[in-house]
């Protein structure tokens, strides 16, 4: 049996042979590809090569109709690399070392660019992309600032470019099941949200023959430790709390379909000091003014903490049944499955017996256990208060993935749009929202007050 450490070290070893590895993996998905059925090439561009460059890089490689013609990162390390991993799949790129010189000399060879980039890099190179006409995905979040943020909504929208954010839960099968029939179909009246996210607690990363300080000056980084963990300092950007935060609260408003009013929020640094600027902890409670004058709430936790913990997931209860998500399925399960429905047990039998089974028929979800042991509550000759409000009344979600990860629809869906098939799932003016309510946390944690948000807030 191996241990953690003997895995740990064929993992180091083996990332010697990237090139070799990528290269059976091209073979042996020879067949496998993003997109469905033929369709025009659409020729891309990479700048960012580091972690989230690298999963795009392998999607894109392998996308039938698509052709990347250049990558970008100011770390040779990362260029090499990069062309490794293409040259496996057989595809010749050109590589650059400065995002302005690619721009300027492939701007004219390519429809669309991939930003996957440090987010206090995504202004400036998002609205360079959009002013010389080409389509761009951008890693999420947006920027690290607001007004930037409000920015790249406004040079999209001049542009007439699509700027697709990378908010992949907006193209999971499981968050659009979740947001189309589960939420407003099933739960009843929704009453109550809450979200967790947490970050593994891990030293600073540093490697060995990063880029020369000359480089790094040049690029707008002090040091090599701040350009391998730039989250971690304030001068890039609120870092993972933004991240976590903004892609979460982007559930709440889709949930309730109305930005917040208001956010509190506290935060601190209980894990790192002083090595580490940012926020390593955040909760903030949001507050929503809905239509109909009901006040409804929902709380954001962001903590670093052990890796054995649950990574990130959100539940939303109504007076019928409870909803549990997760965007992490591949990591073990606690409680059961990653994605389900919770049926309470305060409402009359027949409710349970004459429309639950209608969600099971409908294929939204799957028998609990009681269903599964009974053809319907009613057989079970008990009442209400007689059923137990526990894990036999889990019912999982029902979503079919046919074998693709949330990163590749939301590729899928970047590129179908740029082909006039569908709309984006995550514009930037309608995720813009979330930005505005992350911010606002942020914001009353540093000042220790509720911060309050009006109308015009949530137009760029």
């Amino acid at each position: 049996m191996q241990n953690r450490r003997d895995f740990l070290k064929m993992g180091i070893v083996g990332s010697a042979f990237l090139p070799t590895f990528a290269n059976l993996i091209a073979k042996a998905e020879q067949k496998d590809s993003v997109g469905q059925g033929k369709a025009r090439e659409i020729n891309i561009g990479i700048v960012g090569f580091g972690t989230m460059g690298k999963i795009l890089s392998g999607y894109l490689a392998r996308c039938e109709g698509v052709r990347v013609r250049c990558v970008c990162d100011i770390w040779k390390f990362q260029v090499k690399q990069a062309e490794h991993v293409f040259k496996a799949y057989k595809q010749e790129i050109n590589t650059y070392l400065d995002f302005r010189e690619m721009l300027a000399a492939e701007a004219k060879n390519i429809e669309a660019m991939i930003v996957s980039t440090p987010d206090w890099l995504h202004c400036e190179q998002v609205c360079a992309c959009l002013r010389r006409q080409l389509h761009v995905y951008c890693a999420a979040p947006m920027a690290e600032t607001l007004e930037k943020s409000a920015e790249m909504c406004r040079v999209a929208k001049a542009s007439g470019k699509l700027l697709q954010i990378g908010y992949l839960r907006r193209s999971s099968p499981t968050y659009q099941l979740a947001f189309k029939h589960v939420i407003p179909e099933m739960l009843g009246h929704l009453t109550f949200a809450q979200a967790e996210s947490r970050r593994p607690m891990s030293p600073m990363f540093m490697c060995k023959g990063p880029p020369k300080q000359d480089v790094l000056s040049r690029f707008g980084y002090e040091n090599a430790e701040q350009y391998l963990n730039w989250r971690w300092f304030r001068k890039y950007g609120p870092g993972l709390a933004l991240s976590f935060l903004a892609s979460q609260a982007d559930l709440f408003c889709q949930a309730w379909g109305v930005p917040p009013h208001s956010v509190t929020a506290v935060g601190g640094h209980d894990s790192y000091r002083p090595s580490r600027e940012n926020l390593d902890s955040l909760s903030s409670i949001f507050e929503f003014k809905l239509p109909d004058g009901v006040t409804a709430h929902a709380t954001h936790h962001f903590a670093t903490a052990s890796a054995r913990t649950r990574r990130c997931f959100e539940e939303f209860n109504g007076i019928r049944a409870m909803l549990h998500l997760s965007d992490h399925g591949f990591w073990p399960k606690m409680n059961g499955p990653a994605n389900y429905v919770r049926r309470t047990a305060n409402l009359p039998v027949e409710e349970y017996a004459n429309k639950w089974s209608t969600f099971v028929e409908k294929g939204w979800i799957l028998p609990s256990e009681v269903d599964r042991e009974y053809k319907t509550i009613f057989e079970t000759e008990c009442g209400a208060s007689d059923l137990r409000d526990d894990a036999s009344f889990i019912c999982p979600l029902n979503v079919k993935r046919n074998g693709k990860t949330d990163v590749m629809l939301h590729l899928e869906n970047f590129l179908a749009a740029i082909r006039g098939e569908v709309t984006l799932n995550a514009p930037a003016d309608r995720v813009f929202a979330s930005m505005v309510a992350a911010f606002g946390a942020i914001r009353s944690a540093a000042r220790r007050e509720t911060v309050y948000f009006k109308p015009g807030d949530f137009t760029p």
